[in-house]
């Protein structure tokens, strides 16, 4: 169902004098939903849930400043902050009711950030294999390369030499994707775009050597009260299950769900299992207003 229906369309919204692109689908009225995107991609990795959530919600798929179609301005510090900013004056000034957020890998760290900052906003939390867990990505070997990237001049002549297309469609076959179905011709022409664009390359460089400075610790973690659902893909190597079985232990209303046969992106691995989750929490009470505690969690 990667078609788009004929009851999607697409805006923007104009921010401190850019413009940010969206996609909007679903009728009025119906509850909202916002799909953050991660690093380097766009609204495009949430085309299965535009189409099977607007039949019971009124979706929203923001692209970031910086990436996508929205606009990208070169004198602009690319960090969580502007993109929670940025969210939050989408969701104020556009939607102007809580919605249920949800996030993935970076955007699921700006949804928490949202959360955290502005409680009254989200109605509920989805984070999707959230980033965040610094401690991680420090100690694995296996992504030291980023690490380095933050070294002038060593930086960016190893991101020029490392980042190449046959390494940016090893990665998206064998990190990001479980589910070798996933990877269709149009999702390694999106990546291929959003890392080779001349301005797209300049701004995922940028962002890359930030990767240790985006955090989420346990004390923001325990501010967080919403109904949360924490979903992880079995087989993520960028953000490992362990990074979820950490946050549901900590998080006051939190449910754990790990996805096998899913990667980073379980929403676009396994998308009918995922949308059939995503509608679900959203038709469950909320535990606190029942005056539960931490919902049950599954490893």
């Amino acid at each position: 169902m990667a078609g788009q229906s004929l009851m999607s369309s697409e805006r923007y919204f104009d921010w401190q004098g850019w413009r940010c692109f969206y996609q909007a689908a679903g009728e009025p009225g119906a509850p909202p939903v916002v799909l953050i995107h991660g690093h380097a991609t766009s609204h495009f990795t949430w085309r299965h849930q535009v189409v099977a959530l607007q039949r019971d919600f009124q979706v929203f798929a923001p692209d970031l400043l910086g990436f996508g179609r929205s606009s990208k301005p070169r004198d602009v510090a690319y960090n969580v902050e502007i993109w929670t900013a940025q969210i939050t004056d989408f969701i104020q000034s556009v939607i102007q009711r809580p919605v249920l957020l949800v996030g993935n890998s970076l955007g699921g760290l700006i949804a928490a950030h949202i959360a955290d900052r502005h409680p009254a906003l989200v109605s509920k939390l989805v984070l999707i294999a959230s980033a965040g867990a610094s401690s991680y990505w420090q100690s694995s070997l296996v992504n030291f390369p980023f690490l380095l990237m933050r070294t002038p001049v060593i930086g960016r002549t190893l991101f020029d030499t490392l980042v190449q297309q046959r390494f940016v469609e090893w990665n998206i076959r064998h990190r990001l994707y479980a589910n070798p179905a996933a990877v269709t011709p149009e999702v390694i022409a999106h990546y291929q775009e959003c890392f080779f664009a001349p301005d797209n390359r300049e701004i995922v460089f940028e962002v890359t050597k930030q990767f240790y400075d985006f955090v989420m610790d346990d004390a923001m973690a325990r501010r967080i009260a919403h109904p949360t659902l924490l979903l992880w893909g079995e087989r993520d190597t960028f953000v490992p299950p362990l990074r979820g079985r950490q946050l549901v232990r900590v998080m006051p209303c939190a449910r754990l769900e790990v996805l096998p046969q899913a990667s980073h992106c379980p929403h676009e691995d396994q998308p009918e299992q995922v949308n059939a989750l995503l509608q679900a929490f959203h038709r469950e009470a909320d535990p606190a207003a029942s005056g539960g505690g931490n919902p049950s969690r599954r490893a």
